[in-house]
């Protein structure tokens, strides 16, 4: 599958693509930020890979101008869904292709997929995804002891994202 708007496009992740994704997780500046910081072995990727399709969860690489930069997904845990995401590119890091990568994801979860919620666990030390996601509209939903999780409802998810597509319709092409 294939989502693609804002200059941006999520693709379903593919095998030929799971060494380079291991190799992204792997490094220091997202694992820093991992719930799993060990390292993931080449054997543990194949086996995590081969485990997807016994479930609901689905994983896209980001691409931004057909290079990939990132990697975003959600999860079905006790009938929750979680989503995260990471962008190995640190240059796209501060501008405004965070916001255009979750835009499209969240369109597809809330308008395609019809989530009423969706969550996300953010660790304490990480206060950039924390003001990201509260500016998405996600809110608190519930502590724990490396990290709190976060929920955005679909309501939150309409109103924030009002304001976000009409700062991505200013940004000149």
């Amino acid at each position: 599958m294939t989502l693609s708007g804002f200059g941006i496009t999520l693709s379903s992740l593919q095998h030929d693509q799971i060494e380079m994704v291991r190799r992204w997780r792997n490094s220091d500046h997202i694992k820093r930020y991992a719930r799993q910081q060990e390292p993931i072995s080449p054997e543990q990727q194949k086996a995590w890979f081969s485990g997807l399709q016994a479930k609901a969860d689905e994983y896209f690489v980001i691409f931004v101008h057909e290079t990939p930069v990132g990697l975003i997904w959600f999860n079905v845990k006790n009938r929750l869904i979680e989503t995260g995401f990471y962008l190995y590119d640190e240059t796209e890091q501060n501008s405004l292709t965070p916001y255009k990568i979750v835009t499209l994801f969240h369109e597809y979860l809330f308008d395609i997929k019809q989530f009423e919620s969706i969550y996300c666990h953010i660790l304490h030390d990480n206060t950039r995804a924390l003001r990201f996601n509260l500016s998405l509209g996600y809110a608190l939903f519930s502590e724990h002891e490396q990290t709190n999780a976060y929920r955005l409802t679909h309501e939150n998810y309409t109103k924030a994202n009002a304001k976000i597509l009409k700062l991505l319709k200013r940004e000149r092409p």
